[in-house]
This record gives C-alpha cells, structure tokens and sequence, in this order.
C-alpha cells in the first residue's frame, strides 16, 4: 500500500514539472573563461541525468577491471571446490559398493581442494583396510589427525575400530587405552575396551570395567548381568587351570552379591576345593547353596564330596522336591557306594540312568559293577556309557 502512494505521488510531480515546463521551459546560462553555454532548464536536467548514468556505468566497468584477477581467484576456488566435492561424494559412493581401491584414489584426490580432509583421510584409511594394507591405513591415520588436531578422539576411535577388526589386539589395547586417559568416561571407549578384553581373554581388566559399563547404560540389564557372570566365571576357571590360590581367594571375596549362588561359579569353586583336598569348605560351600535353591550342577558336584552318612542323608532330603531329577539319584548313588550301601547305590545309579542316561551315570553304574566283581556288567556299562559321548559316535550313514 505504501509502494502505490509513493508511486502516485511521483506521478503527481511528474506531471506538475512537466506541465510548468511547457508553460515556463526556463533558461539556463553557463559561462566559463571564454565560455558561454545556452540552454533550457529541462535539457540541463536531462543531460546531467544521462552524464551521471554514463559515469555510474564507466566507474563499473573500472572496477570490475580492476577486481578481475581476483574474481578469477574466486571462480577458479569455487571451481575446484566443486571437483573436489564432485570427487568425494563419487569416492564415497565406491566405497559403499565396496570398490575399494577407486574410492581411496578419488578421495585421495579430492584432498587438496577439499574443506574437510578428515572426512577423505577417515574413508580412504578405512578402504586401505579393505585392501590389506595396515600401514597404507595408519599413513592416513595420521595425516587426518595432522589435518584436524582437535578430532584427535575421533580419529583414534576409527584406527582402534580398525585394528580390532583386524586382530591386532595389542596395537588396539595401546590405542584404546591411550583414548581412556584421554577421554576416561568416553562411552564408545568403554564398549570397544569391553570388546577387546573379551577377545583377549583379560577377565580381571574386564571385571574392573564393569562399574563403568553400568553406569553408562552401555548393556542392558540382561545382558550386562550375563557379561558380569561370563567374566567372573572364566577369571575364576583361569585361576583355577593355573593354580592361582591367592588369586581364586580374593576373587570370590570379591564375588558380587548376585553372583554368590550362581550354579556355574559354585560348581567350579567346589570342584577345585576338592581338588586341593579342602573338602569340609567345598561341602559347606555347596550346602549352603543347595539349602536355598536346588540346581542340578550342584547336586552333581555334591556327588564327588568323599561322602560320610551325613551327606547321604542332606541329598536324600531332596527326594521329594525333585523325584525326577537325574543328577539327584547319580549323586546318592555315588554316596551310597563310598559308604558300602550297595543295595541304594545299585538302586539310585539305575534309577538315574532310567530318568535320562549319562555317560557319568553309567561311569557310575561300571564302579558298581567293577566293586561287586562282576566284570561282564561293569564291562558293558562302562561300553553303554562310552557310546553316548560325542567323539565315539559315528556319523550318520549316506543311504540312497
């Protein structure tokens, strides 16, 4: 609206000077030294109007004349830039079809020109990796990292990604342990350690990383509670295979409460105290768990105690409770035999192979056999018992 005033009010004026004009041209008179220029005020106006148009364009031209060098500075940067780009996005393309070697030369390529080399540097070290070829891929590595100090985390991450990938565990451990004193709570360094230690088989520096993973909310629940077992379990079997006594001791000191009662753990502790002859411990250990929840690994383990009366009498007092479980009648059987009760041994170990056979049930049963002088018996349980394991098993035969 206010555009159309001041358009109807230039043409007001327009028309009240040009009405005056043709009434009153008026005159105008210029002398200068000798001389002297006549003329009418409106082609004064005209004139002046056309000079200063003239003078507009003429001092343009100049200075586009003048700026031409740098103009050209500028379209010639834009001009490469755009190849650059035109470079990078095809090297990238290559790289998501898995040419390899084409997409490393075209982000090669791209790098002079490009305004984000760690983009290039990143790609290209990760299409070396393809190629087999580490030290290509650490050459770029570093280049990237000169290239942009500050993305120094980022560029360490993608080198230890790349050499875990690659099963180069002890350059991965130096590098991402030189990422943890850089940046100790950085949660991708937490997940890729945790990846590391399990590879490794580290259990203890896994074990000390498990507060930081949960507090991260880098596992689930579930999984994170499978890991802390996983963990504890095979620190414990390492310690156990290299007889590490002090080891195995603060260990289970150190066990989580939800841990304690955990059957896999338990089982394992048992069987190495009675390995070392520490029997009283290992029964104390596994009566206590078995008090509060009956597992079949426990009661298996029960079964290799050197067994007295009293614990013939704790296992059958799990009769009621679990009248189908295998493992249950396989240790009273055992108990039974340690002490000479061969009517309940030569019953329990029967009824435990009838619930579902064993190699150990039979192993059990032979014993019998063998104590009882009975040689044919013992001979072909143990031959039962030899059949059900994995390696003496002989595969299925082609039939046409």
């Amino acid at each position: 609206m206010r555009r159309m005033l001041w358009l109807i009010l230039i043409l007001l004026i327009s028309v009240l000077v040009g009405l005056q004009l043709k009434f009153d041209p008026g005159y105008v008179l210029i002398t200068l030294n000798h001389w002297m220029v006549e003329t009418s005020v409106w082609f004064l106006v005209i004139s002046l109007c056309f000079i200063i148009f003239f003078s507009h364009q003429l001092l343009l031209m100049l200075r586009a004349i003048t700026h031409l060098p740098s103009n050209y500075h500028h379209w010639k940067s834009r001009h490469t830039a755009r190849i650059a780009q035109q470079k990078t996005r095809q090297g990238l393309i290559e790289f998501s079809e898995g040419y390899w070697s084409k997409a490393k030369t075209h982000l090669i390529k791209a790098l002079p020109n490009t305004d984000m080399p760690l983009l290039n540097y990143l790609t290209a070290a990760r299409a070396a990796q393809e190629l087999g070829d580490p030290q290509l891929r650490d050459t770029y590595l570093r280049e990237a990292q000169q290239s942009m100090p500050e993305a120094q985390i980022a560029v360490e991450l993608t080198q230890a990604q790349l050499q875990l990938a690659n099963h180069q565990w002890e350059q991965a451990l130096a590098t991402l342990r030189h990422l943890q004193e850089i940046a100790p709570k950085h949660p991708y360094v937490l997940k890729l350690l945790m990846e590391l230690y399990q590879k490794i088989e580290d259990w203890p520096q896994l074990i000390s990383l498990l507060p930081d993973l949960k507090k991260h909310h880098l596992l689930t629940p579930i999984d994170c509670e499978k890991l802390t077992q996983r963990a504890y379990l095979n620190a414990l079997n390492k310690c156990i295979h290299h007889h590490q006594d002090p080891a195995i001791n603060q260990l289970m000191s150190n066990l989580p409460k939800v841990l304690m009662m955990d059957p896999d753990i338990v089982s394992a502790y048992a069987h190495y105290l009675i390995e070392i002859n520490s029997t009283e411990k290992a029964e104390t250990v596994l009566t206590n768990c078995l008090r509060k929840a009956f597992h079949p690994k426990l009661i298996q383990c029960y079964g290799q105690l050197p067994g007295t009366l009293k614990q013939l009498q704790f296992a059958e007092s799990f009769l009621k409770k679990q009248p189908h479980s295998s493992e249950l009648f396989l240790c009273m059987g055992r108990l039974s035999m340690i002490n000479q009760l061969w009517g309940k041994a030569k019953s329990y170990l029967e009824q435990s192979i009838f619930i579902r056979p064993t190699p150990a049930a039979y192993a059990a049963l032979g014993q019998f056999y063998e104590i009882q002088q009975d040689a044919h018996k013992a001979c072909e349980a143990y031959r039962e018992g030899l059949r059900m394991l994995p390696e003496c098993q002989s595969p299925p035969q082609n039939t046409k």
